[in-house]
């Protein structure tokens, strides 16, 4: 007997024709439905697709194996009921060497069939992570001692403005955490060229214009919704029959601030709302009819609530506007300097990587997307990039990408895959 699909997975199996994006728990089926569309899809009677054309990414190599092998399996069932079907047969043979595989794979499966596009000697091997940290640390002396021996004013006090206490390698750690995060974005030297300007602000208006205090106001925001569901659940609570009923005002009181804080779009406003967030004491009234049970999980919750509230005040708005510019302004020679000692890191790693024909599993997706993406002629339809020759070849080729986990895409993986 066949697997019975509730009408969600069945739509997910069944819809073609515009992107979709499925969201549910874990262990709800999506790679059973995932493996029934490609299935579907290749024993099409109408129109039936070959599996080499289908693109199908994974995040593990364990979950690619599992997934070729659920698809093999699925085509072999659907040849005992249709053995003559020359098609399925072709199939069970292409499911072999079908791309059913991990990000990392898909970019060595970019690099190795155009390596000539982007001048890499195709002798190149993956680096182990031993080799690569013995690299890092001989780039990364071989530049702070060159820069000390220059005796630049403005590195020396990039050196002392991210110093802690009697360390003195506070600033390998700062540029190679930076350097890391740089990694994690399509265009890393661009990316990082353009957080000098972050710094830069005249006045408490312009702080909303800075993408790292957005992206805090957007986590700010997101943590404040949790604990306002979370909240909303304690009112629940108390207003069931055993509930701690007398604490429902307070909480309401504390759930209206909260939906203030979410909806806060700018710095100074957002200040104001954290300062301004109380909680006041629960009463101390005491009632038989009540469950001390939750009583108790009430405050718990509330009170894991009010520590968030507090470390996200902290964390995201650690002081008045006006003093977040000075701040800003103070720190902005010493971030740059910071900026310009990654940007030589990166510069010189590189070289280095190059000169001994190896790659690590960052440069896999940059070389990959540098195959596919080019530089827009003079900003083509607005936008910078676009896709290269290759690239709409291959788009050409597959005629589906189906990726799995892809909330665990970064946007580098993105890029690539759009």
């Amino acid at each position: 007997m066949g697997i019975t699909y509730t009408p969600e997975q069945q739509q997910v199996i069944d819809v073609h024709g515009s992107n979709i994006l499925v969201s549910a728990a874990a262990g709800s089926g999506k790679t059973a439905v995932l493996t029934e569309r490609i299935v579907k899809m290749v024993s099409d009677k109408r129109k039936p697709v070959d599996i080499d054309r289908l693109l199908v990414v994974t995040f593990t190599n364990a979950a690619a194996a599992e997934m070729r092998e659920r698809i093999g399996a699925a085509i072999g069932k659907r040849l005992e009921e249709e053995p003559d079907n020359e098609h399925l047969q072709k199939q069970a043979t292409l499911v072999h060497n079908a791309l059913i595989t991990t990000i990392d794979s898909f970019c060595m499966f970019v690099i190795r069939n155009n390596f000539n596009d982007i001048g890499l000697d195709p002798g190149f091997r993956v680096a182990d992570e031993g080799e690569l940290r013995l690299m890092k640390q001989d780039v990364m002396k071989e530049l702070l001692e060159e820069r000390f021996a220059q005796k630049d004013e403005d590195f020396l006090h990039c050196v002392e403005y991210f110093s802690t206490g009697n360390r003195d390698d506070a600033i390998e750690e700062h540029i190679l955490k930076l350097y890391q995060f740089a990694e994690s974005n399509p265009w890393p030297e661009e990316w990082l060229e353009e957080r000098k300007k972050d710094y830069l602000a005249e006045d408490t208006g312009e702080l909303e214009k800075k993408e790292f205090i957005r992206f805090g106001m957007e986590q700010a925001s997101l943590m404040a919704e949790d604990c306002l569901l979370k909240l909303e659940e304690c009112i629940k609570i108390c207003s069931q029959p055993d509930g701690p009923y007398m604490y429902g005002e307070v909480l309401e009181t504390e759930a209206e601030g909260l939906r203030r804080l979410v909806s806060a779009r700018r710095y100074e406003e957002g200040y104001a709302l954290f300062q301004g967030m109380s909680f006041g004491r629960l009463p101390s009234k005491r009632d038989p009819s009540v469950s001390l049970q939750k009583r108790e999980m009430v405050q718990e919750i509330r009170k894991e609530i009010k520590d968030t509230v507090k470390r996200l005040c902290g964390k995201f708005f650690p002081a008045p506007p006006e003093t977040a510019v000075e701040y800003m302004k103070g720190s902005s020679g010493a971030v740059s300097s910071l900026i310009d000692l990654t940007l030589a890191f990166k510069e010189a790693l590189d070289k280095k990587k190059r000169e001994s024909n190896i790659i690590d599993f960052s440069d896999m997706e940059h070389l990959a997307l540098s195959i596919l993406v080019r530089k827009a002629e003079n900003g083509t339809k607005g936008k910078a990039y676009e896709p290269s020759r290759t690239a709409l070849d291959y788009r050409d080729y597959f005629e589906e990408i189906l990726i799995d986990e892809y909330q665990d895409s970064n946007l580098v993986q993105e890029y690539l895959l759009s």
